[in-house]
């Protein structure tokens, strides 16, 4: 288990590493960000419901995450996004979404990279990289 780690962080934006967990069949990767102000208002606009989807003019993005683990690489899709989050926090527009993404993969003895980015609201590229090491529960013995 890694976490919690911040990934990136300015005036109106946060990016958290909750924490990541390691089991025998794949990797659990949980995030954070929370975004305040005018930032927190791209987020929404960004996020909002489409009115018309078939609209080439009708645009929407989202936290991109890559994962790798050792030669295993993939655009993360995240699960259980629970985007929920108020729209103000004492009166400033507020955002925050705790993203969740599983890498089915070994879990022996690796760095894993967690890239992330969301341009359209501010959040430049950002990487980090954790070892991740066996644990008593994954361990087996000949």
């Amino acid at each position: 288990m890694h976490g919690p780690t911040i990934l990136a962080s300015g005036t109106h934006l946060t990016l958290d590493l909750l924490g990541i967990v390691a089991f025998s069949s794949g990797i659990h990767v949980r995030l954070a960000l929370t975004a305040t102000g005018r930032t927190a208002e791209r987020a929404h606009h960004e996020t909002r419901v489409l009115s018309d989807p078939a609209d080439p003019d009708t645009q929407w993005s989202y936290l991109s995450v890559l994962l790798q683990l050792g030669s295993v690489v993939g655009v993360a899709d995240p699960y259980l996004p629970r985007s929920g989050s108020p729209r103000k926090w004492g009166g400033v527009p507020a955002y925050r979404t705790e993203p969740n993404y599983w890498l089915g993969t070994c879990t022996r003895p690796h760095d894993i990279m967690i890239s992330a980015g969301w341009p359209e609201i501010g959040l430049g590229p950002t990487c980090l990289t954790a070892l991740l090491e066996p644990s008593p529960s994954t361990v087996t013995s000949d």
